[in-house]
């Protein structure tokens, strides 16, 4: 099972990418945020819509589909259980609210 890892920055990260039709699925994710402030971490899925009659050329779409804040010190593990809707239709980028070395996700 392949794994993903980045620091916490304000512009989304890529984590992995779904080929064609497929959908994603995430079997936990870890948030170590040894940083001095809580950091609010989010999931986004980057993809673009099949054409359809109303839309022959469809936009790039960003979706958030999870959010976690993370208390300065802690580390996180949220589980497969936690992030069961969570479905991936293009690229898995995490983003936080503020730029930290010291959180890994």
């Amino acid at each position: 099972m392949p794994t993903s890892r980045a620091t916490a920055d304000t512009v989304p990260v890529a984590m992995f990418e779904t080929p064609g039709v497929a959908k994603g699925k995430l079997t936990s994710v870890k948030i170590d945020n040894q940083g001095a402030a809580p950091r609010t971490i989010t999931l986004q899925d980057t993809f673009t819509p099949d054409p359809s009659v109303g839309t022959p050329t469809p936009a790039s779409v960003t979706v958030d589909r999870f959010h976690i804040t993370v208390g300065a010190g802690v580390t996180t593990i949220v589980s497969k259980d936690e992030l069961e809707d969570v479905e991936i239709l293009g690229r898995c980028e995490v983003v936080a609210n503020a730029v930290d070395a010291a959180t890994v996700i």
